[in-house]
């Protein structure tokens, strides 16, 4: 199962007979993520956020998925003092905390499981759930965070056909900025120049579905390092 992001300090999965009087505080700014690093990404945001945020992607049992750097050293660079994002783009885990979902896979069987973070517990904060009934604020909750699944099974699909494609490389590499060093190991990213040896029809699929400007983005998106010491 995939882990939720460094934010969540106290993930649980809501259950109604657990959870019958948990209420949840969803908090008034994003100081949540001052100090977290990368974040995993859905299908629908990989184009917009590839334009401010360092995009590439990792392997978690045997899946590739894509994430955007925040920062390094446990610093996100994005954030001000204010605990606001200097930036426009948010990623969408990000926007959708406390609550998110986590991905559950065995063999062919695929689950995406609603989850929240109990640290956001507060007398003041929305009911979860109404005597025997989801509340309507956990409806609501849930019929977005239906939206972040399937959005998520998208960037799946799309990882895995430019895999198929051989349009991503490892690479291990070092980024220096003003805030310091980062090494990242085993990760991978675009790799346009494999553009070159694709049969014309495979080409024509990826420009077709939307495919070919994402990976164009995700390639030229390494260069948003260099946003560290400007923003």
């Amino acid at each position: 199962m995939l882990s939720p992001f460094k934010a969540f300090k106290d993930p649980i999965i809501i259950d109604e007979e657990e959870h019958k009087d948990l209420r949840i505080v969803k908090p008034d700014d994003y100081s949540f993520m001052k100090e977290v690093e990368i974040v995993p990404l859905t299908f629908s945001e990989l184009l917009s956020v590839s334009m401010y945020y360092p995009v590439m992607f990792g392997i978690f049992e045997g899946e590739i998925f894509p994430f955007a750097v925040l920062g390094i050293n446990g610093k996100n660079v994005y954030l001000n003092e204010e605990g606001f994002f200097k930036v426009d783009v948010i990623p969408k885990v990000v926007k959708n905390y406390p609550f998110g979902v986590v991905r559950k896979k065995e063999g062919e069987a695929v689950e995406w499981i609603v989850i929240v973070d109990k640290a956001c517990e507060g007398e003041e904060g929305f009911r979860l759930f109404e005597g025997d009934e989801e509340s309507d604020y956990l409806k609501s909750v849930k019929s977005e965070l239906t939206e972040l699944a399937l959005d998520f099974q998208r960037v799946y699909e799309f990882t895995q056909e430019i895999a198929r494609l051989n349009l991503l490389k490892p690479i291990d590499f070092t980024v220096s900025t003003k805030h310091g060093k980062a090494e990242f190991r085993r990760v991978l990213i675009g790799d346009v120049e494999a553009l070159s040896r694709i049969q014309p029809e495979k080409l024509y699929f990826l420009n077709s579905s939307g495919y070919l400007p994402i990976v164009y983005s995700i390639y030229f998106s390494v260069r948003n390092f260099k946003l560290f010491d400007l923003i």
